[in-house]
């Protein structure tokens, strides 16, 4: 009797969970199909869905930070305008992109470049209504470095 119980309760929560499971797990690989293009490679690890915010965790090489940073960004904003287009009930549209990039200093040692926006200027970006070089000044003017 026990039993039925908590397999009933775990087939409910289940259920009401999996249109949610299946949304993140759309918006995951649209970004990831997104950087692909432009032979970034990146993982479902690397990406964190929050409510309000994706955050994104890349490596780059020495001399290319930027170009990560612009991938990540425009690739979220893609995944995030492809989502509003569904028009579906799970959509999973966060309000800000984080993305970190760590950018080797020395062997074994990094330097973190972390920049925060909004979702509307990212989908400019990957929609091409901005340009890149409008887009990195403006991100220039609240990075980090951690």
């Amino acid at each position: 009797m026990k039993h039925n119980r908590l397999l009933y309760a775990c087939w409910l929560f289940l259920f009401f969970n999996v249109n949610s499971i299946q949304a993140n797990y759309a918006f995951k690989k649209k970004v990831k199909d997104a950087c692909k293009s432009y032979r970034i490679v990146i993982e479902s690890s690397q990406l964190e869905l929050n409510p309000e915010e994706i955050s994104m965790q890349m490596q780059s090489g020495r001399n290319n930070f930027e170009m990560y940073m612009l991938v990540g960004f425009a690739s979220a904003g893609q995944a995030i305008a492809h989502q509003k287009q569904m028009r579906l009930s799970n959509a999973y549209t966060p309000n800000k992109i984080r993305v970190s990039v760590a950018v080797p200093i020395s062997k074994g040692e990094f330097n973190t470049f972390m920049a925060v926006c909004i979702a509307d200027k990212a989908i400019s970006l990957a929609n091409g209504r901005i340009d890149s070089s409008e887009f990195m000044q403006e991100i220039m003017k609240s990075m980090e470095i951690i």
